[in-house]
């Protein structure tokens, strides 16, 4: 078997390998399609041979493996304190349990070794996202694998090799005709406004500052995604809770998908601003906002034991897919 980098002119033994698996129920991922592999593995910022590999035996391309690491950094990140991301692992269904999955695995360990890096993640914040179709939908896909699939072979062989589980993430869908209105909705806003705090739709103009939240809630992440938005000379809609010039909770930016999905980076509240209903009122805007621009659909992920699953039950999200992330320490 002979392991070496992925070549352009592998991309139709690839797409017989990924749709093999994908008609086979064995992954989530979208049917293969050239300009989209890639678009998400070779013509990318962080495309680099050395973590994009296939597997050869016989003159067939037997098996693929695809990793990265991030090249744009948040604040206290580095290239030593962040890990190697696996993105993609396919072996042709004959060709299993012959090594060819360990030799793609090893190799690609061994690269990232080279790089410096200390341990591997399987993870949503992958700087290569990809798209998988949401079971028990009409097509319909999220833009991000979070994780790995649990009903996928991925996880049962990287748990196998010594990947272990330190997230485990349950992903929800909403057909966005079956939205139910929260009837605490009104009743919470006007509770909030009695407090001081106003939450809604937040415009520029306002200036209201974020940092504080930021650094209670412990996310760069977070203060990335408000400071660049708002730097935008077009930002996109974003809902905000705020009181005395601070925001104190958010969500969006809203946005519209090719897919019809309703597209956000996610939620948040101030720890010290949390249950008085400021979640509550903002989750229910983003899904009026959301079939105001014409989404058809939502969908998100979320802790298993993350109680903010009670109020996606409650606007009708219900759970379609359990997910994992994995980590292994380089040794």
């Amino acid at each position: 078997m002979k392991i070496r980098a992925i070549e352009r002119e592998d991309l139709p033994a690839i797409g017989n390998i990924w749709n093999a698996c994908q008609q086979r129920g064995e992954t989530l991922l979208l049917p293969f399609r050239p300009g989209y592999f890639c678009a998400k593995f070779l013509d990318t910022d962080c495309y680099e041979p050395p973590l994009c590999l296939a597997a050869i035996e016989e003159n067939t391309l037997v098996g693929v493996i695809a990793g990265a690491r991030k090249h744009t950094f948040l604040p206290h990140e580095t290239e030593e304190n962040t890990p190697g991301f696996i993105t993609l692992l396919l072996v042709l269904p004959e060709y299993r349990n012959r090594g060819v999955g360990r030799a793609l695995l090893s190799a690609l360990e061994n690269a990232f070794r080279q790089l410096g890096k200390r341990r591997v993640d399987v993870s949503s914040v992958s700087p290569v996202d990809l798209h998988w179709i949401i079971p028990g939908t009409p097509g319909h896909e999220h833009n991000n694998m979070p994780g790995l699939d649990v009903d996928g072979l991925a996880y049962g062989f990287l748990s196998h090799m010594g990947y272990r589980t330190t997230v485990r993430e349950v992903a929800m869908y909403l057909n966005l005709s079956e939205y139910r209105l929260d009837e605490q909705v009104e009743e919470k806003r006007r509770a909030l406004a009695a407090q001081g705090i106003t939450a809604g739709r937040y415009f520029p103009d306002e200036h209201c500052e974020w940092d504080a939240m930021c650094d209670r809630v412990g996310s760069e992440y977070w203060r990335k995604v408000l400071k660049d938005e708002l730097a935008s000379p077009s930002p996109r809609p974003i809902l905000a809770a705020r009181t005395g010039g601070q925001i104190v909770g958010f969500t969006g930016p809203v946005d519209l998908e090719e897919s019809g999905r309703g597209w956000f980076t996610g939620i948040c509240t101030d720890p010290l601003y949390e249950r008085r209903g400021i979640a509550t009122v903002l989750f229910n805007d983003l899904m009026k906002e959301f079939i105001r621009i014409g989404a058809a659909y939502a969908s998100l992920f979320t802790g298993v034991d993350n109680h903010a699953q009670r109020l996606y039950l409650k606007t009708g999200f219900r759970p379609v897919r359990s997910f994992a992330m994995l980590r292994k320490d380089l040794t």
